[in-house]
């Protein structure tokens, strides 16, 4: 009992010291306690350490997922934990920082540079347009396994187009005829899970990587990068485009270059070919690009309202959510397009040798063009500029030198991109693979298919322009599906002209082409035009006849076939060009106006006398009566009218003729006697009336165009160029027809010229009969006979017609007026003048003039002389008068004449008595003769006697009968 009473009160008192103990305050213990959960938190931290090193291995894994918000969620919230300021006096951690930098700038490059593959179109399953409508709605189903995750550096050069999945997302952007497309996509994609695949939604994708960005607080850096490097990019698609082209139509490519000697117009056809394939897609690219970028900016500025990790403090993340995304414009990417753009345009439509310099620099400094410096620091060198001058710019220059060269070197040692002067005219430098030839024919294939790009991308480039559109008001992704419902308007092959835009509504938009059209390629086409014409029209052989082309059967100038195929080429052109309403026809006015100051220079030089003189059929076609007396001829022979009052126009031209060469005799040097000079009258009359009827062609295919446009400015249009047409062909015409007027008067004076030698200087007082014809008569029958054998061969012969027309009846009016010409007269003279007259008539019927009964009215005239004094008397009493009174009398003269009746008549008395007799039977024939042709005519005739040829012969002195009268009385 004792030693279990010990056992008890032992524990009893180690129950009470264990109280004690219990109830006893120790600061140790709380110090462990501490200790010991500082310690669990050091090892939590260095656990969450050991993770975070792992990290670059889980952020390559969700790289090859295409996982970027993933990675960028989880990279930020370790970098958080990493950057906290609690752990910045740990050195230790120094290297897991600089890691995690270097993976958060990897991460942003791979990121940016996915950004860059689906803008720019080299992956797979971006969007990709063909250009082509139909091609459009079919290119952007690709195969899902073949594509998936191969996108080559090229781009362009593989699949045709990306695709999308069946989200709720892409449902609203796709809409109408697209839903069919969509449901064909949706089920080629039904096996590819899109988790696993979040690039298959190229808009969706490129959302997601926007997203990262901002998860990663680089929207502003990648922007900048984006917007740094735009115009590599378009660069990039364009060379892409190049070589998918190039293997598309490598056949054509290799043809037309291993063949020399290929036909033109197949060889234009194979370029046309292949550059409108070129431009079609590059076209429907970069119109899938500006909609990315478009989207890309929606999505920046619908970002800007989220909230997303940060790993600043909380200060540093609300003076972020207070600032704004510092983002590129839409604007930058269409003035990179624009510069692409223009310069493809100079390298394919102005060749090499004859580029003009700075081609792109001519559309800057006006409205919706960036305005710039063009050629900074550089002065043309000119006799003008002193010497001081030139010493004082080399100083500034050598200094501008200097501070480029300091800036490069800075630009090295930094590692990035930097612009120097974003004016610079870089992309002219940078020169792409030509497919095919620069030549200004290209025009209408690259300037429409530029000018309808234009157009379909104006509502994205709304807010950039002063263009009220009502797309522009959208948001990018309702405006695509918009555009995706109304049929866009593309050519699908190079000879279908582009649609007819009102380019009043988009003006702004489409300034670049207009300024590149009106400034770079206007004057060189202008140039060109001119170099061509000049070459043809200043050959030796310009101006002879082409045998293979032909107006009526008759061959025109060589100039002239190869002036017109130039007019159609450049009216082909511009009538072809939607950029302008009928301000680009000033081309051929020019080369019109050009080609007819050719033909009347020429026109000058034949009608001008070695003298330097002009020969007189030129000057009387001058006269305002015989012009319109020739008009009214040829509009006649044109309509093949025959008039009824003939006679009457042929007898006031013969007056009108008579007036111009008064009494006179015309000289030998007045007259064209060089048939050669005569033949080219013919040939350029020939030639402008050709001219003429392609005129009018050309001109009608363009009125034809400028129809095509509004009511009112196709009016004012039609109006104005109707007006530009008549003057040129007003000059054409009056050209063409004193050619043909001068031909005809010139003929007209070698009659007369010949027949007033033949009655002044010839002989017809004969002692025996003439066996030939007067020698001037035969020498004008040869001279009309040559004049006529040449005329046939270019003129046709309504021409011929006019211009040999009515010189019978001008020959009888000769023959019988030039009697107050001769001074003796006989029964032999009188058969040598009814010779000579026969001899005509022979000569006009051989040469197959049209059927004039002229000379028959001479004939019968010098017939009546055989009558006698009375036997006229009885003829006029029996048949009426057919001549005037002057006419009968003179040939009461010549009866007189011949009878001898008037020889020597100073022989005495017996004489004087005979000189009496006569003189009363001669006042007795001629007062006889009045009286009927009173009668016949129903006129009076002249009241006073005028003195005869008879009368005067007998008052005057004798004179020998052989003496001849002066030629140029």
């Amino acid at each position: 009992i004792q030693g279990a009473s010990g056992s008890v009160n032992h524990v009893k008192n180690n129950l009470q010291k264990v109280r004690r103990m219990i109830l006893e305050e120790r600061g140790s213990l709380d110090q462990l306690y501490t200790k010991s959960n500082q310690l669990g938190a050091i090892v939590s931290i260095l656990n969450r350490f050991e993770e975070i090193k792992k990290l670059p291995e889980e952020i390559a894994g969700y790289v090859r997922e295409k996982k970027f918000l993933t990675a960028a969620s989880k990279l930020v919230q370790d970098m958080q934990f990493v950057f906290d300021s609690d752990f910045n006096p740990i050195e230790a951690l120094s290297g897991l920082r600089q890691q995690l930098e270097k993976e958060k700038s990897e991460l942003l490059r791979v990121i940016i540079g996915e950004l860059h593959n689906h803008i720019y179109l080299k992956s797979p399953y971006c969007e990709r347009k063909m250009g082509i409508e139909g091609e459009d709605e079919d290119d952007d189903s690709v195969d899902p396994v073949s594509n998936n995750g191969s996108a080559g550096a090229g781009g362009n050069g593989g699949a045709k187009t990306g695709s999308r999945t069946g989200d709720s997302q892409n449902q609203k952007r796709t809409k109408g005829p697209r839903k069919a497309k969509q449901a064909a996509n949706t089920a080629a994609f039904a096996s590819v899970d899109t988790d696993d695949n979040p690039e298959a939604d190229s808009f969706a994708y490129v959302e997601m990587l926007i997203e990262s960005l901002v998860a990663l607080e680089n929207t502003n850096e990648a922007m900048q990068e984006i917007k740094s490097s735009i115009g590599l990019e378009l660069s990039r698609l364009i060379d892409g485009v190049l070589v998918e082209v190039e293997e598309r139509n490598r056949a054509l490519i290799y043809k037309t270059r291993a063949v020399d000697n290929q036909d033109e117009v197949q060889q234009q056809d194979t370029d046309r070919e292949i550059l409108f394939d070129f431009s079609r897609i590059l076209f429907a690219r970069l119109e899938t690009v500006l909609e990315y970028h478009d989207y890309v900016l929606d999505v920046i500025g619908g970002q800007e309202r989220r909230e997303r990790f940060s790993v600043a403090n909380a200060s540093a993340a609300a003076s972020r959510r207070n600032s704004r995304v510092v983002a590129y414009t839409i604007g930058d990417v269409w003035s990179a397009m624009k510069a692409e753009i223009l310069s493809l345009l100079n390298d394919y439509l102005i060749p090499k040798e004859t580029q003009l310099v700075g081609a792109i620099d001519m559309t800057r400094g006006s409205g919706g063009v960036k305005p710039g410096i063009r050629d900074l620091f550089q002065m043309e060198k000119g006799a003008g500029i002193n010497e001081a001058v030139e010493t004082l710019y080399s100083q500034i220059e050598s200094h501008f030198q200097d501070l480029t060269t300091a800036i490069s070197s800075k630009k090295k040692e930094s590692g990035t991109s930097v612009v120097i002067d974003e004016y610079s005219d870089h992309h002219n430098s940078m020169r792409h693979k030509m497919l095919v030839k620069p030549d200004i024919e290209h025009a209408p294939t690259l300037l429409n298919m530029a000018l309808s790009f234009t157009k379909r991308v104006a509502s994205i480039l709304g807010s950039i322009v002063n263009v009220p559109s009502s797309g522009s008001a959208l948001s990018p992704s309702v405006r695509r599906s918009v555009l995706r419902d109304v049929p866009m308007s593309r050519p699908t092959s190079p000879g279908q002209p582009a649609q007819l835009y009102d380019t009043d509504s988009d003006a702004d938009v489409d300034e670049y082409l207009q300024i590149f059209f009106k400034k770079a390629f206007l004057p060189r086409a202008e140039s060109y035009a001119m170099q061509l014409f000049e070459s043809i029209t200043s050959a030796s052989d310009a101006f002879d006849i082409d045998l293979n082309t032909h107006f009526s059967g008759r061959p025109i100038f060589r100039s002239a076939a190869a002036v017109v195929p130039l007019l159609r080429s450049f009216g082909s052109l511009l009538n072809n060009l939607n950029l302008f309403k009928g301000e680009n026809w000033g081309i051929l006015l020019q080369l019109l106006h050009k080609y007819y100051e050719k033909c009347a220079e020429l026109f000058r030089e034949t009608v001008r006398t070695p003298e330097n003189q002009t020969y007189t059929s030129v000057k009387w076609s001058e006269t305002p009566d015989l012009q319109q007396l020739f008009n009214r001829k040829l509009k006649q022979a044109s309509a093949r009218i025959r008039p009824s009052d003939s006679n009457v126009e042929m007898e006031k031209e013969i007056r009108l003729e008579e007036n111009l060469k008064t009494e006179r005799s015309l000289h030998l040097n007045e007259l064209v006697f060089d048939l050669k000079r005569l033949v080219c009258l013919a040939q350029q009359h020939q030639t402008l009336e050709w001219l003429l009827v392609q005129l009018n062609k050309i001109s009608a295919d363009r009125a034809q165009v400028l129809s095509k446009y509004d009511g009112a400015t196709s009016a004012a249009l039609l109006k104005r160029h109707e007006a530009d047409k008549s003057k040129i062909v007003n000059r054409y015409s009056a050209l063409s027809v004193q050619c043909l007027m001068v031909l005809r008067i010139e003929v007209r004076a070698h009659c007369t010229y010949y027949l007033d030698l033949a009655t002044r200087e010839g002989s017809y007082y004969l002692e025996n009969d003439a066996m030939e014809p007067d020698q001037y008569i035969q020498a004008l029958n040869a001279d009309v006979s040559a004049i006529e054998e040449k005329m046939e061969n270019f003129l046709p012969a309504d021409k011929l017609a006019l211009v040999f027309g009515g010189i019978s009846v001008l020959m009888a009016h000769i023959l019988i007026a030039n009697t107050r010409y001769i001074r003796h007269f006989n029964d032999a003279g009188n058969r040598k003048m009814i010779r000579n007259i026969l001899a005509l008539q022979q000569n006009l019927t051989n040469i197959a003039l049209p059927e004039e009964s002229g000379l028959d009215k001479a004939r019968r005239f010098y017939e009546l002389y055989d009558l006698g004094a009375d036997g006229i008397l009885k003829h006029i009493a029996d048949n009426g008068a057919s001549f005037s009174f002057d006419n009968y009398r003179r040939l009461m003269d010549f009866v007189y004449l011949g009878s001898g009746q008037t020889g020597d008549m100073s022989v005495g008395r017996a004489n004087n008595l005979m000189e009496a007799k006569y003189k009363e039977h001669y006042e007795n024939h001629i007062n006889r003769l009045r009286d009927l042709l009173s009668q016949a005519q129903g006129a009076g005739m002249p009241k006073s006697r005028p003195t005869s040829f008879v009368q005067r012969s007998i008052s005057a002195s004798p004179r020998p009968m052989s003496e001849k009268p002066n030629s140029q009385a």
